[in-house]
């Protein structure tokens, strides 16, 4: 079966360029444009999901981040990613690689520059042990 991947963000661009790579790689994707949401289609689906990957500032600053720190302490083993432009600001992600995973149980990081062109970056954390593209299928 396809793995199942839910992406949160508000931002249709950058949610339609994910999708269009998720479903390249053989993904099925569901999409919620806000934490709230997300986090209902997150409980809905949540069995079958092998991953989520979420923008940080959506209804609020922090809002995607709460929701996938709340996804990651009530067990969520499946891959977890955080698209931001925050990580397109220097230094930001070199913090973050090693901070997220204990924070959420980030896997992978997504820099929104070169995603708002098109191209994603899954760049991993150090709790990463193979490639996006392996991973995801390995949580399905």
């Amino acid at each position: 079966m396809k793995p199942l991947v839910l992406v949160v963000d508000d931002n249709d661009r950058y949610a339609n360029n994910l999708k269009a790579y998720l479903e390249n790689l053989g993904c099925r994707v569901l999409r919620a444009t806000d934490a709230e949401q997300g986090w209902n289609l997150f409980l809905q689906n949540r069995s079958e999901l092998a991953g989520v990957i979420t923008d940080i500032t959506m209804e609020t600053q922090t809002s995607g981040l709460w929701m996938i720190r709340k996804i990651h302490k009530i067990g969520f083993s499946g891959i977890k990613v955080i698209a931001t432009t925050g990580f397109d600001v220097f230094g930001v992600m070199a913090i973050s690689k090693f901070l997220l995973p204990t924070f959420a149980g980030i896997s992978f990081m997504v820099p929104k520059i070169p995603l708002k062109n098109g191209n994603v970056l899954m760049l991993p954390t150090g709790i990463a042990s193979e490639p996006f593209e392996k991973a995801i299928f390995l949580h399905s």
